[in-house]
């Protein structure tokens, strides 16, 4: 058991250990403040909120600024960049990554400080729960998350900037995000390769909406997402079915984010 002065100990290197939450928005007013107050809750309170805006029109801004987020503006931004230059200016050992629909459970900080404290784990990532999805959204986002938890035992990689906590120094040696369509997956590739990642199950710790399921439908969705067979077969990464299903992603995922309320 520990002492008085072992807890205590404890607590000022946790208090060390700042977070810097990132998050690129481009008139997300209808979703941003849910995950605003969710982490004005938590129970670890050593963190900051960066906001990178590509332009918004909507209260994107005003919400942001209300919660005492740090609001960058950078009209026309794409969502990787925005998030590269979020970290420039970021101020905690640890980034965590995450979406302006993402709505985090109370100790979702304190869990990521915890896995933290591990002074050779680098990268953290996981799958949370869905919400405010059709039936068949939902049970196909569970299918692939048990798909990608099987992957992630054989390969020990994964990336998903729903959720991503990397220790900011690595974070800047690998020179961050580049612009691509799977950003984030592509990241956190090289980032393995000679760091320490952990995959957790987060439907204990964040939800994360199922809007961009329902604006797209089935199809889109799915076109949306084929283009992660080439995270699984990298021989395919520069083919033309590959290229066919970015840009199809691509066109989607604009339609998508123009049509934003």
């Amino acid at each position: 058991m520990m002492n008085g002065a072992n807890i205590s100990m404890k607590m000022q290197e946790t208090k060390k250990m700042k977070i810097s939450v990132i998050v690129p928005t481009l008139n997300e007013g209808k979703y941003i403040g849910n995950l605003l107050a969710s982490l004005k809750r938590q129970s670890f309170k050593d963190f900051e909120v960066i906001v990178v805006d590509g332009g918004s029109s909507d209260e994107t801004i005003p919400l942001a600024k209300q919660y005492n987020s740090k609001v960058l503006v950078k009209h026309g931004l794409k969502e990787f960049p925005s998030r590269n230059e979020g970290a420039k200016i970021a101020c905690g050992e640890i980034l965590l990554f995450t979406g302006a629909d993402v709505i985090f459970c109370e100790n979702a900080l304190e869990k990521v400080v915890s896995e933290f404290e591990d002074d050779n784990l680098d990268g953290l990532c996981g799958f949370g729960k869905m919400y405010d999805a059709a039936l068949w959204g939902k049970m196909e986002y569970y299918l692939y998350y048990y798909f990608i938890k099987s992957w992630v035992k054989f390969t020990g990689v994964h990336g998903s900037t729903n959720f991503m906590a990397l220790r900011r120094n690595e974070f800047e040696k690998i020179g961050g995000f580049e612009s691509r369509i799977d950003g984030d997956g592509f990241l956190m590739k090289r980032f393995a390769k000679n760091r320490r990642t952990k995959f957790i199950n987060g439907k204990k710790y964040f939800l994360i909406s199922g809007r961009r399921m329902k604006r797209m439908g089935f199809l889109g969705y799915n076109f949306h997402f084929i283009y992660v067979i080439d995270a699984l077969f990298p021989f395919l990464l520069n083919t033309k079915i590959i290229r066919y299903f970015e840009r199809t992603s691509v066109s989607y995922r604009h339609s998508e984010s123009t049509n934003k309320s």
